[in-house]
């Protein structure tokens, strides 16, 4: 057990960065070694205990009876050998219910429409060398209008990291998908009647023109906001799918305005529906999206709550490549020409970030697979053992058999058919257990129903052949008894 460990973990460190957390970090505690030797003397000596009561309790002449007349498989330790390997079954039988049910998890999650592409594009934080933290955020409208770091700073290095070579579109966003920064704002369509119990919410982001076009997220209806959306033009906003169904289900939002964050936000200009676009996955991909404004970053007021909270703390960049470029090194040294004061960190790959929003799922599958396997395992080596161990009792008996005409085929189904049934009433038990826990898995599944037919029926198939196999080499053995040889031996 110990080598084994040793390999799995020479195994998990040959994986791709990134795969495992802290993956240099696993090894042997041989706290936990002594736990478990522990933990399995104990399972050794309960294992033992009930076998050890029956051998104790045997009757001698009973015993030698029975087995002189081939009925050793009706005894009660052959009857609970044959529970225990019908037990191994059911057991197996859940667990690879559930790592099918994760894989088919795994597989929609890897499958979803994520409203964005993952080719070739990367995202990476911008920090000000004197940002704002958010607990220092406040609304300075009695203050006079500063220039906003939007013109100052952001269109500059947008403009420098466009003529990087090698890139394709580059653009502003200050909460990209999965990146987990999430400001939530209300809001009121102007024109419509104050409700406060069913007032509007939407995330709100701050992007730049080319935003939707580096993503790759299609513009459904009107425009995508763009570099001409200035400070000095009228103020318009995009939104997702998601707000126009949540809020406009009955009526077209193109030319609608909408007052972001009230008074209170420091927002005094409403902004205009410009333009409708796809949705996009946002805090997960097992998630539906949420409604979405996407404010242009010139547009923000300095004096409003959401300059510093979408420009002045962390600001997300994403950049399409037309290759496989080192963008960090190329990204860096054209900040440094622009603003060299500024911070930048978190390169991350758009696909690495949805192989790290589904990291639990896989690794649940991992896991879930390595107990399957083992029980599976078990189930070889239970039924392959309780098969010989019926043969062997049954010896004379299928020498009588034999002798009296029985053909080696018979001898061949019968034991099959044997280990055949104890396959099957597992299976059976695995399946009502399965069926009785899938409500406790299923906000854990996604794109695949807790009792998934093609799950169950894959698993029940599995288990058969591989009971059939487990059974075959004491089933051949039963059928090669030469009689002679059988009768003499008793």
């Amino acid at each position: 057990g110990l080598a084994l460990a040793n390999f799995a973990i020479d195994l998990v460190r040959k994986l791709p960065p990134d795969t495992f957390p802290r993956a240099e970090d696993i090894a042997i505690r041989w706290t936990m070694v002594a736990v478990l030797a522990v933990i399995a003397t104990l399972t050794t000596i309960l294992s033992s205990l009930l076998p050890a009561l029956l051998v104790a309790r045997t009757d001698p002449q009973p015993a030698l009876q029975a087995a002189s007349r081939g009925l050793g498989s009706r005894g009660v330790r052959s009857k609970m050998s044959g529970w225990l390997v019908a037990g191994e079954v059911a057991l197996s039988t859940l667990l690879l219910i559930a790592t099918g049910l994760l894989f088919r998890t795994l597989w929609s999650l890897e499958h979803a429409r994520l409203g964005f592409d993952v080719t070739r594009v990367t995202a990476f934080t911008g920090m000000p060398a004197d940002a704002v933290g958010f607990s220092n955020m406040e609304i300075s409208g009695k203050e006079p209008a500063a220039a906003s770091i939007a013109t100052l700073i952001y269109q500059p290095a947008l403009a420098r990291m466009q003529v990087t070579p090698g890139v394709q579109d580059v653009a502003l966003v200050s909460a990209p998908p999965l990146s987990g920064i999430d400001l939530h704002s209300s809001f009121r369509v102007v024109g419509r009647p104050d409700d406060p119990e069913h007032a509007c919410h939407a995330r709100v982001t701050a992007v730049s023109g080319n935003y939707a076009r580096v993503m790759g997220t299609p513009v459904i209806r009107g425009r995508m906001v763009s570099e001409d959306d200035t400070a000095g033009s009228p103020h318009v906003v995009a939104i997702n799918e998601a707000l126009a169904r949540t809020y406009f289900a009955n009526e077209d939002p193109l030319g609608r305005q909408v007052d972001i964050g009230g008074k209170k936000g420091g927002m005094p200009t409403p902004y205009t529906v410009v333009g409708i676009i796809g949705d996009q996955v946002d805090t997960g991909v097992s998630q539906a999206p949420q409604p979405l404004l996407l404010l242009p970053y010139q547009q923000i007021p300095t004096t409003s709550f959401f300059y510093p909270a979408l420009l002045k703390t962390i600001v997300n960049f994403v950049v399409k490549t037309r290759s496989d470029i080192a963008v960090a090194p190329a990204m860096r040294s054209a900040f440094k020409q622009v603003a060299p004061d500024f911070a930048l960190d978190n390169f991350q790959t758009m696909r690495q970030a949805v192989d790290q929003n589904n990291f639990n799922d896989r690794l649940g599958l991992y896991l879930i697979s390595s107990f399957a396997g083992l029980a599976v395992l078990m189930v070889v080596a239970g039924l392959y053992g309780v098969l010989a161990q019926l043969v062997s009792y049954r010896r004379r008996e299928i020498g009588v058999r034999l002798a009296l005409g029985a053909s080696r085929t018979s001898i061949l189904t019968m034991v099959l058919r044997q280990g055949s049934m104890l396959v099957g009433a597992g299976v059976v038990v695995g399946i009502a257990l399965a069926l009785a826990t899938g409500r406790f898995v299923k906000s854990f599944l996604y794109g695949v129903q807790p009792a998934d037919l093609l799950t169950y029926s894959g698993v029940v198939v599995l288990l058969l052949v591989v009971g059939t196999l487990a059974a075959l080499v004491p089933a051949r053995r039963a059928a090669a008894v030469e009689p002679i040889q059988a009768l003499r031996d008793e």
